[in-house]
C-alpha cells in the first residue's frame, strides 16, 4: 500500500513542478527516487516535525501543493496544534500521508501504535480523512487527491497488506464501497483490518450460515451517511471494527448518524478498548491477542448475536 501511495506521489510531482515532498528523517527504500529526480522539491527537514508543518504551511501559503510523508504518531500526535491552526485553519492544500497505522508497528511498543489519529483529526474543520484498504484504493484515492486542494489525512499501514477490493472495481472518493451483499448483520469497517473482517464473514457463513452485508468506509471524513443509512435500516444489527480504538473512532462516526436518524438500530463498535496496551509484537500477533483477528472477530460478532 505504502510503495503505490509513494509512486501516485512522483507521478504527481513529474506533472506538477509546483509539488513539494517533506519528510522528517525516514524515507529509506521509500523516497529514494523522490530525493534523486526532485532534489529542489524534496525536503527532509530531519527530527524535527512541528517544524515541518510549519514550513510545509509556508510552502502551501505561497501556492505549493505539498505532501507530508512520516509515521503517524509523530506526524499527528506530536504535531496536532500545528496541523489545527497552521493547515487547517487555513485550509491548506497539504495531504498528510501517515504510515504505520493502528498496530501495523506492534513491535516498537505502543508509542508508535496509531489507535487514536481518527478521533483527534475528525473534529477538525477543512479536514479530509482517507483511509484506504488495499493498494488499489490507495492508488485511486491518491488520483483523486492529487487535484483535492484541502487538508487531507491519509491513514496507511506498511508495504503488505492483502488485496481486497475485486476485479473491476470502480472507486469513487467519498462513497462507501459494498463488499459483500448479506442479509440481516451488517459490517462497517475501513483500512487493511478489511481482510480480517471478510475472513471472519467466512467464518460466519460457514459456521453459522449467516453472510453479513460488508461495507467499506475508505474515507471516513466526509462519510456516505447516505449509504449508510440504507444499509443500516435494513439490518437488525450493525458491527463497526477498525483497528483503531473504539472511542472517537469509525464507530462513534456512525453511531452518531445513526442516532441523529431517530431509528432504533442497535451498533457494536468493535475496536481497541480504552486500556494502554503494554503488549509488543508483530500486528498479526497484537490483533490475535485484542481479538480483532478472523477469529477473534467471528467470536465477538457470534456472542452479540445470541
Amino acid at each position: 500500500m505504502r510503495d503505490g501511495i509513494i509512486s501516485e506521489i512522483y507521478n504527481t510531482m513529474e506533472r506538477n513542478k509546483n509539488v513539494y515532498l517533506l519528510t522528517g528523517d525516514l524515507g529509506y527504500n521509500t523516497l529514494e527516487k523522490i530525493e534523486k529526480d526532485f532534489p529542489d522539491r524534496f525536503i527532509d527537514v530531519g527530527v524535527a516535525e512541528q517544524n515541518m508543518i510549519g514550513i510545509a504551511s509556508g510552502l502551501a501559503l505561497s501556492g505549493k501543493k505539498v505532501y507530508i510523508y512520516s509515521i503517524i504518531p509523530f506526524l499527528i500526535m506530536r504535531c496536532y496544534e500545528q496541523i489545527r491552526n497552521d493547515i487547517c485553519y487555513h485550509d491548506l492544500d497539504i495531504t498528510l500521508v501517515g504510515i504505520g497505522a493502528g498496530l501495523a508497528y506492534g513491535i516498537l511498543s505502543n508509542t508508535h501504535f496509531a489507535l487514536e489519529d481518527i478521533a483527534i483529526l475528525r473534529p477538525l474543520p477543512n479536514m479530509t480523512i482517507f483511509s484506504p484498504a488495499d493498494e488499489v484504493e490507495a492508488i485511486e484515492g491518491m488520483k483523486y487527491l492529487s487535484s483535492h486542494p484541502h487538508p487531507t489525512y491519509v491513514r496507511v499501514g506498511l508495504r503488505k497488506e492483502a488485496v481486497v477490493s475485486p476485479q473491476n472495481y470502480i472507486f469513487h472518493f467519498g462513497k462507501a464501497s459494498l463488499m459483500q451483499k448479506g442479509v440481516d448483520v451488517c459490517i462497517f469497517t475501513t483500512g487493511s483490518i478489511t481482510d480480517e473482517v471478510i475472513r471472519a464473514s467466512k467464518l460466519l457463513t460457514l459456521n453459522k450460515k449467516i453472510t453479513p452485508t460488508i461495507i467499506n468506509l475508505h474515507t471516513i471524513k466526509p462519510l456516505d451517511k447516505n449509504t449508510i443509512l440504507k444499509e443500516a435500516l435494513k439490518a437488525s444489527i450493525i458491527f463497526t471494527i477498525e483497528e483503531h480504538g473504539k472511542i472517537g473512532g469509525l464507530g462513534s462516526a456512525i453511531s452518531d448518524i445513526i442516532s441523529e436518524s431517530a431509528h432504533p438500530i442497535r451498533v457494536i463498535k468493535i475496536g481497541t478498548t480504552d486500556v494502554t496496551s503494554k503488549i509488543v509484537g508483530t500486528r498479526a500477533y497484537l490483533r490475535k491477542i485484542l481479538g480483532l483477528d478472523a477469529e477473534g472477530i467471528y467470536k465477538t460478532i457470534v456472542e452479540h448475536l445470541k
